[in-house]
């Protein structure tokens, strides 16, 4: 027996190539449809998936680059860095002194990755992610490394 919209729907496909329709004769065989607040969802962490991938790409040519090495310990140091260690950050990156010949995006790239490390550091040991100095108060580490690899003047 043979289907009269199966038939006109072969009819209409290009020629070149023959065209599987799949008769779905089933709820359980029907591909999922996503709506609403399920297809937000979704999308959304299609589109989290995708930034992830970039942003993976990118340190990996960062670390492949010509700052690569002195990258690799600065995020070696974020790996292992403990709640007290802000001041030895600093050391470290004085220390290095790539930031002051680094492009400016490697720059970014490197203080974005600190401001993760810090942030989620901050968070692990029951702190708010963020804790910025008020004017006239010494400045937070954070705000220090900003001014550094933005080559600002630190504000005290």
């Amino acid at each position: 027996m043979t289907n009269p919209y199966l038939d006109f729907a072969q009819s209409i496909l290009p020629r070149r190539r023959k065209w599987q329709v799949k008769v779905v004769k089933s709820e359980r065989d029907a591909p999922k449809v996503l709506r609403g607040a399920d297809l937000a969802l979704a999308e959304r962490n299609k589109q989290f998936a995708r930034a992830k991938r970039w942003e993976t790409a990118k340190l990996r040519e960062l670390l492949a680059g010509p700052w690569g090495q002195s990258i690799r310990k600065v995020l070696n140091f974020l790996h292992r860095m403990k709640i007290d260690d802000g001041d030895s950050l600093i050391a470290l990156l004085d220390e290095l002194q790539w930031f002051a010949l680094a492009d400016h995006s490697i720059r970014m790239h490197i203080l974005a990755e600190i401001n993760d490390a810090i942030i989620t550091l901050r968070i692990c040991n029951g702190f708010s992610p963020i804790a910025d100095a008020l004017p006239g108060e010494q400045p937070t580490v954070f705000q220090t490394i900003r001014a550094k690899l933005n080559h600002e003047e630190t504000v005290k």
